[in-house]
């Protein structure tokens, strides 16, 4: 989606910024990340606070950043916790924002905090409402691969080309408005993108912002790229269809759980039950 030429700040007050970080079993990645937002925290007046959002965390995130908060000048960090996946921890971080406006960044190490400022102008000085960060860097061929049909797909059905990535920003009101509630797993991007066009943000989204994509420094990712991949196909079909008639396609409960919830969450249910 093209840049418009908009003038006026999506914010008529000074800019206020927080980060919400929804986080699960990043025990290894989470320290590090807060010494580099910390080291932001120091030159970018700007940003208040940032808040991780645990959610189903199994080994002892919720300690380190405990710890952590604790240390002279960590005071801006702050711990939370959500029922559910990625969806849930994401709406829930919004919802406790005391920033105007919020940046949402993946916790596993894979984006650079400093590079946040940058996401914030796209909002603050050129008059947008959303900003993605458009991934450029490190990523496996396969995972390379899937991303790119996915790319074409939601462009080619919803009118939306980047919206899977784990770094966007917005006005906090307008993130209230358009991220869904109830949305627990990993497709809550391309169903929060989706509301940003219906609700009629479209001609103020910007995926324009180029940020880069690190490797992982530790453990593995949450999720299977190929199921992933089969959840968002059919959920991306289902939106379309229902831009047309007003409803969505039948999801069965078991096939949305394999295929868009982290293979812990999986597990995690499976010893409940």
């Amino acid at each position: 989606m093209s840049r418009l030429p908009l003038k006026r700040s999506a914010l008529t007050v000074p800019v206020t910024v927080s980060v919400v970080l929804p986080t699960m079993n990043e025990a290894k990645n989470v320290e590090g990340l807060c010494q580099k937002l910390c080291s932001l925290k120091q030159s970018y007046a700007q940003f208040i606070e940032a808040i991780f959002v645990l959610n189903n965390t199994t080994d002892g995130t919720n300690k380190i950043l405990e710890d952590v908060s604790k240390q002279p000048g960590y005071e801006f960090l702050r711990a939370a916790y959500s029922e559910g996946a990625r969806g849930s921890a994401i709406r829930r971080g919004v919802e406790m924002a005391q920033g105007n406006l919020v940046v949402v960044m993946d916790s596993d190490g894979q984006y650079d905090p400093r590079e946040i400022p940058k996401l914030v102008r796209a909002i603050a000085n050129e008059g947008y409402y959303v900003a993605i960060g458009r991934d450029r860097g490190s990523e496996s061929f396969s995972r390379r691969f899937i991303s790119e049909v996915f790319k074409k797909l939601t462009k080619t059905l919803l009118g939306l080309e980047y919206v899977q990535t784990g770094f966007k920003a917005g006005v906090r009101k307008v993130l209230l408005d358009t991220i869904p509630e109830g949305v627990s797993g990993l497709d809550i991007d391309v169903r929060w993108m989706n509301n940003v066009v219906r609700k009629g943000y479209g001609n103020k989204f910007s995926n324009d912002v180029e940020v880069r994509l690190y490797p992982r420094l530790h453990g593995k990712t949450t999720f299977n790229p190929l199921k992933l991949s089969l959840g968002l196909l059919y959920t991306t079909l289902s939106l379309a269809l229902q831009r047309k008639t007003g409803r969505e396609l039948p999801f069965l409960r078991v096939l949305k759980e394999l295929t868009l919830q982290p293979e812990g969450v999986l597990k995690i249910a499976r010893e409940n039950r």
